[in-house]
């Protein structure tokens, strides 16, 4: 079985999204890390899944005992049926807040492309340590404006320009389709 998620970030108008299809026997690490390519955060910061029963994280960098432990969770577990609902948490500073929903589940036979695959999406996602969506919604009003005095300063820290509308399907497919390697490549003294 294959999932269609959708995958919206809470707080941002308009919404930054992604629709997503996904192998239903993937573990929650494994979600983890298809939600960071394609919503094109850099894996940073610690994570959780939230289905309003359980709380799913790599649990070796907490030190919760009310967690369980992504790796043994899959999930075709954790949403079962069309519309069903999770919330997944990422940086725990800043809080990005992301709202998913199971829209349909597919026979993997009937699809012509690789899993997990990006159907559609919109808008960048907002830059890591910005300080949450009170330090994003500043960031963007002071890089829209080159007159203001910390524009400079702004464009320096995140090191160009960053454009909130940028989204690119192929790109996010490509990184997708190298998911394998880019596990791989994590380093285990990094987080995740």
């Amino acid at each position: 079985m294959v999932y269609q998620l959708l995958i919206e970030l809470d707080g941002v108008t308009p919404t930054i999204w992604r629709r997503i299809l996904i192998d239903a026997s993937t573990n929650m690490r494994n979600v983890h890390h298809t939600i960071q390519l394609t919503m094109g955060w850099e894996n940073r910061h610690l994570y959780y899944f939230d289905d309003g029963e359980d709380k799913i994280t790599q649990i070796d960098f907490l030190e919760e005992e009310d967690f369980m432990e992504d790796e043994d969770v899959i999930l075709s577990t954790v949403l079962r049926k069309e519309g069903d609902k999770l919330k997944y948490v990422y940086d725990f500073g800043d809080d990005w807040t992301h709202r998913i929903v199971l829209e349909k589940i597919l026979d993997a036979k009937s699809l012509d492309v690789s899993i997990p695959h990006c159907l559609g999406g919109a808008r960048a996602c907002p830059p890591e340590d910005v300080g949450g969506l009170p330090g994003y919604l500043e960031f963007i009003k002071i890089i829209s404006n080159p007159k203001l005095p910390e524009y400079e300063e702004k464009i320096d820290w995140y090191g160009g320009e960053y454009d909130p509308e940028d989204f690119e399907l192929e790109f996010t497919n490509e990184d997708l389709e190298d998911i394998d390697n880019y596990i791989d490549s994590l380093d285990e003294d990094f987080l995740y």
